[in-house]
């Protein structure tokens, strides 16, 4: 996986309109849908740089590696998907925000792609997309601790694999295993 700073880095010099976190959650939410690259980067930067440009083309390069990355990571047989979220030497709320950022872009994307009116979507997914919806809501108030921090790690593999169940569910043609 891509680490979340250089995704930063790149999101930050193309003028996006969110941090690495949402985007990253804003472009799971479109593949299930299967978006193109461009489809995604219109909903990430207020506008795409001129092809001349070879310093926004190198950090153009850093979103595609990570939209491939992604979308091969989302068919994945092993569930090898990873949340793009700030490194756990980060500290402890900007972390926990970095998740309710990922949350907020998802269902951004579910949204654009109008999967939570989809007949397909299940009252399982649909309670995936209610988790997801009260994550996105999380704030730091409290200090790192060690229950605080199994907490985080637990949120983050729920949010992972929520995910993971969606695409099972609204893809089934393209994923080839089950999340069941």
């Amino acid at each position: 996986m891509l680490d979340f700073d250089s995704v930063q880095t790149a999101l930050e010099a193309l003028g996006a309109t969110a941090d690495a976190a949402e985007s990253h959650g804003t472009l799971c939410a479109l593949l299930l849908e299967n978006a193109a690259l461009a489809t995604w980067l219109g909903h990430t930067l207020e506008e795409l740089p001129d092809k001349g440009n070879l310093l926004a083309a190198e950090q153009l390069g850093v979103l595609e590696r990570l939209y491939a990355l992604t979308r091969e990571q989302l068919s994945d047989d092993e569930l090898g998907l990873e949340l793009l979220l700030p490194d756990e030497s980060d500290d402890f709320g900007l972390r926990l925000l970095g998740l309710a950022g990922w949350c907020q872009g998802f269902l951004y994307g579910i949204g654009v792609t109008a999967v939570s009116s989809d007949e397909r979507l299940d009252d399982e997914g649909r309670e995936c997309l209610s988790d997801l919806l009260e994550i996105s809501k999380l704030s730091h108030d409290d200090e790192s601790s060690d229950e605080a921090e199994l907490q985080l790690a637990e949120l983050v593999e729920h949010v992972r694999m929520a995910t993971l169940l969606l695409h099972e569910t609204l893809s089934p043609l393209q994923a080839s295993s089950s999340v069941h």
